[in-house]
């Protein structure tokens, strides 16, 4: 195979192993996969949310694609490798949500923004770079979602589960934090 490192292994080698090749799922199978989990996570979200949640898919693999093809892996950025673990992780944040913290679209779109912003962008190392992966996003939120546009591309982005860490209740809930004075205190 082409590429740095790697090196032959010997066909005598390879025959005393059995060798799987699952090769990469098509964009219909992981719309499938994804929208799927999606869905039955947002079945008890408001009809709104659930507007929203159709549409989050298509654009989180049309961020995904532009990405991969804007951003490969080169010797000074080898840690630019992204594939369904990330994919997988955006959804993970996005299955944090919960219907009492979120009561809107847009508080989702945020959260959508915060996790893409969380698994793209905060490992990318260059200001351009970094640039690209927020236009992509403000792009993508402009187009698919203009009427929530406003609220969703409002900064910081600030989520966590410790603004109640004082409550007594055992469970903490993902929020939108607001800004950085409501979490210091």
């Amino acid at each position: 195979p082409p590429g740095g490192g790697r090196n032959h292994v010997d066909p005598r080698f390879l025959s005393l192993f059995t060798i799987f090749n699952i090769s990469f799922p098509s964009k219909d199978s992981l719309k499938t996969i994804y929208s799927s989990i999606l869905m039955a996570h947002l079945r008890n979200f408001s009809q709104e949310i659930q507007q929203v949640g159709e549409k989050v898919t298509d654009i989180t693999l049309r961020l995904y694609d532009s990405v991969i093809k804007k951003l490969p892996p080169t010797p000074s950025k080898f840690h630019y490798i992204f594939n369904l673990r990330d994919l997988s992780r955006i959804y993970e944040g996005l299955c944090f949500s919960t219907t009492t913290k979120f009561t809107e679209a847009y508080q989702f779109l945020r959260l959508w923004r915060n996790e893409c912003m969380r698994v793209f962008h905060d490992r990318l190392i260059t200001e351009e770079d970094k640039t690209f992966v927020s236009g992509e996003i403000e792009q993508l939120v402009k187009t698919y979602f203009k009427e929530y546009a406003d609220k969703v591309l409002v900064n910081p982005l600030v989520f966590g589960d410790f603004l109640d860490m004082h409550s007594k209740e055992p469970l903490r809930l993902y929020e939108d934090m607001g800004d950085y004075s409501k979490v210091k205190a």
